[in-house]
């Protein structure tokens, strides 16, 4: 295949199958990662991320570790809350 061939395939490729962010599910591309960071020992700082208004926006929460349980401040969003819960219980 030559160059000239390849980029005609490419372009034809994205002009058929182009759709637009929102029928791709725009609030789940390029979503920001989750982050958990240890703020001393049984103490952690959660950042987690929800589409709000056309943008993704920070949720912030502190977690404590009481006795065998984990306690939790502030707001995780939903679809973070259950790995949230299992990194912080391994």
């Amino acid at each position: 295949m030559n160059r000239r061939t390849l980029l005609a395939s490419m372009a034809g490729t994205a002009a058929v199958g182009g759709c637009s962010a929102r029928e791709a599910g725009a609030e789940h591309a390029g979503r920001p990662t989750l982050a958990i960071a240890s703020e001393g020992a049984g103490r952690w700082r959660i950042r987690s991320w929800q589409w709000q208004a056309g943008a993704w926006r920070p949720v912030v929460a502190h977690a404590t570790r009481v006795g065998a349980k984990i306690r939790f401040s502030g707001r995780i969003a939903a679809a973070d809350r259950a790995e949230v819960v299992t990194r912080l219980n391994a």
